[in-house]
């Protein structure tokens, strides 16, 4: 009977808990009073009461997910939606080439937005609108290039039509296969850097190579090439492996100084020898130039690209006290300068022409010419005409001067990844890079210029010497 009358109190106390669990969810704590008579019963109620009000308290962890779910949820759905990760692409890339070294690496982000577009469409537009943001320092710059009666609009379809040939090889290799697409992405920049493409294949994220491995050579680069792929597909673990290596490379990189005695000279002689001739601008020139190579005693001189409109045998005989001089003190004079091309036996005009950089010293004739081998597409090079500077895509990438080879990047070769790793092959043991960005001044193009020529010399711990007209 008393076992009867104790399993009878049991039943009656049994769903005490549920009540006061839910007194307590929604009033806050109480003291239960009802189980009080039965020992057992009292027992089961505060046992059950407490696991209850434990389970449905929020833990921190719990808190921390909810808080920041919304902030998840967000930034998914910026990466699944079709407009959205063109315009994050275009902005990425806009602030990855804005002339700073330090953020070309965010142009690694490119195959991370590539990888969760959905489409052939979507992957193309995605990569237009990365493109299109590195390539707008050519809408105000073509004005000042293409001369007084170009306009922005030129500059705005320079800029469209390059963004559009570079992202074609999104299109063509764009996969629903989810483990094939990473190594796509990588065909998709490998293909837009290399020619044809890369004739206008600026914007690589190859070019993060210098800046997170320095010093690495072509190791760093085949692991940048690699990143971009593994960037895709696991961007956090991707993201600790880069900050890892990186930093252990950045410190200990040790930059490597010029050669002794090499100097370089920055000059401000403008548009002179660019488009109608102005024969006493370019007089000018001609006597600073020499100037300087009297007064410096410098082994090696390099001056900055086409600051010689024209190096012929009339150039020659005006230069042949300053050759002279050279020669005497075993120095070389690096200038960039205009050589006529020859049509049949004849030479023709100032709009047909090599854009090369000439090393003259210990005699008359110079010792070393280098051709450049990627001019500016429609600017200077101008396919289907005779005029302008002709494309010399696997010409050499070095000279000889003073006992170094000298890797050499003219201006907008330097925006490149083509030239570069053509003259690396050749194993140079300085970088020698030259321009005329008089036309560039009020835009970002000088400075991704340097920032990117810089990337390069670091890669391959290359000593690196710049000059610039303005």
């Amino acid at each position: 009977m008393a076992f009867e009358s104790m399993a009878s109190s049991s039943q009656t106390v049994q769903p005490t808990p549920k009540i006061i669990a839910d007194d307590r969810s929604n009033h806050g704590p109480t003291v239960n009073t009802s189980s009080r008579p039965e020992a057992s019963g009292l027992f089961r109620t505060s046992t059950a009461g407490a696991s209850i009000a434990a389970t449905s308290a929020p833990s921190p962890a719990r808190s921390f997910k909810n808080a920041y779910a919304p902030c998840g949820r967000f930034l998914q759905k910026c990466l699944s939606h079709s407009a959205f990760l063109p315009a994050i692409a275009g902005i990425t890339a806009a602030v990855a080439w804005s002339g700073h070294l330090v953020t070309i690496p965010l142009a690694l982000l490119a195959p991370l937005l590539a990888f969760h577009t959905r489409s052939h469409l979507h992957a193309y537009v995605t990569l237009f609108g990365y493109y299109l943001g590195s390539s707008w320092p050519l809408i105000p710059g073509a004005t000042a290039f293409f001369g007084a009666r170009a306009s922005a609009l030129e500059g705005i379809l320079l800029c469209l039509g390059a963004a559009a040939l570079l992202a074609l090889p999104a299109a063509l290799l764009f996969t629903h296969n989810r483990t094939i697409l990473p190594f796509a992405i990588g065909g998709m920049f490998l293909f837009a850097a290399l020619p044809p493409l890369g004739i206008i294949g600026w914007a690589s994220p190859l070019l993060s190579a210098g800046v997170l491995f320095p010093g690495t050579t072509w190791l760093g680069l085949i692991f940048t090439l690699a990143l971009v792929p593994l960037f895709a597909r696991f961007p956090m673990r991707t993201a600790v492996s880069i900050a890892i290596v990186a930093l252990t490379a950045n410190i200990f990189y040790q930059p490597s100084s010029p050669p002794a005695g090499w100097e370089s000279f920055n000059t401000e002689f403008g548009g002179a020898g660019q488009g109608s001739p102005d024969f006493l601008a370019e007089f000018n020139a001609h006597e600073q130039i020499q100037e300087t190579v009297r007064q410096s005693s410098a082994r090696v001189l390099l001056f900055p690209e086409h600051v010689v409109t024209q190096w012929n045998q009339a150039t020659e005989a005006f230069w042949r006290d300053s050759l002279d001089n050279l020669a005497v003190r075993h120095a070389t004079l690096i200038v960039g300068a205009g050589l006529p091309r020859a049509q049949g036996r004849r030479f023709t005009g100032l709009n047909r022409y090599y854009n090369v950089l000439i090393a003259k010293g210990r005699e008359a004739e110079a010792h070393a010419i280098y051709y450049q081998r990627i001019p500016v597409p429609l600017a200077m090079w101008k396919p289907l005409t005779n005029d302008g500077v002709p494309l010399n895509l696997f010409g050499p990438g070095t000279i000889q001067v003073q006992n170094q080879r000298a890797a050499v990047l003219i201006c907008y070769e330097q925006l490149l990844v083509w030239p570069f790793l053509s003259s690396a092959f050749e194993h140079p043991t300085v970088l020698i890079t030259v321009a005329n960005d008089y036309w560039a001044k009020r835009t970002p193009i000088p400075e991704i210029q340097s920032a990117s020529a810089t990337s390069w010399a670091r890669l391959f711990r290359l000593p690196m010497l710049s000059a610039v007209n303005e």
